[in-house]
């Protein structure tokens, strides 16, 4: 119940020093309105029971809301590329600690090209009229698929024979690979090598193969692959 008024008439309690019912003025600070509360024990009519004054709640001030720029696609994705980049050097090891393959490394070997020197010309079977180059260096012959030159015959040992070019020497030297059923030249078997001259007939299996040389003493690949 009021009990008294402010200057403009309003009904307020006799505890309020300010009618909150009544505009405030500019200069003063903002004062948020609070109704006095009684407490539980004490009645409303009872005499001489004062409102317990109102508690002032001070508000938080507010925090400020701040809206990142606007960010580019270009900007982002170079961001992205610089932390991708990052992530990459971090996990791959030190320049000096890999393992770099130069040409310097390789062998005199892999760095000479195999030039044909030489053919196997079928005479009989599946083979008859076809021609096998051989190479400079060593030629494996057998039945295995990854021979140099492939004979398909049962009675052919995976790797077989090996046909070897010897270019400072410029000769055919053909060995037997401790096969099952020999290498034979002119009918006549190797054991384990003999060197070849032109025309003769090597027999592996049941196949016969005509031995046809390109390079001899005269005829030959020089160092820059010129056919002399």
């Amino acid at each position: 119940m009021a009990d008294k008024r402010c200057e403009n008439g309003h009904f307020i309690d006799e505890s309020w020093d300010i009618c909150p019912y009544c505009p405030q003025d500019n200069s003063e600070p903002e004062i948020p309105i609070v109704r006095p509360t009684r407490n539980a024990g004490d009645s409303a009519g009872s005499p001489g029971s004062a409102p317990a004054r109102p508690a002032l709640v001070q508000q938080a001030p507010a925090t400020p809301i701040v809206v990142p720029p606007p960010v580019s696609i270009s900007s982002a994705s170079a961001r992205r590329d610089t932390a991708a980049g990052a992530l990459l050097a971090a996990a791959s090891p030190a320049a000096m600690d890999r393992t770099v393959a130069t040409a310097g490394l390789k062998s005199a070997d892999a760095q000479q090209k195999r030039y044909v020197v030489g053919w196997l010309v079928g005479l009989n079977g599946s083979a008859r009229g076809e021609s096998f180059p051989i190479r400079m260096g060593r030629n494996v012959i057998g039945r295995d698929r990854r021979s140099d030159i492939v004979i398909a015959d049962d009675q052919a040992s995976s790797h077989h024979a090996d046909l070897v070019f010897r270019p400072e020497e410029r000769r055919f030297i053909l060995m037997d690979h401790n096969s099952t059923n020999g290498t034979y030249v002119n009918e006549m078997e190797i054991e384990p090598r003999r060197d070849l001259t032109p025309n003769d007939v090597i027999r592996i299996g049941s196949h016969r193969f005509l031995f046809a040389p390109l390079c001899h003493d005269g005829f030959f690949w020089d160092d820059e692959g010129l056919l002399r």
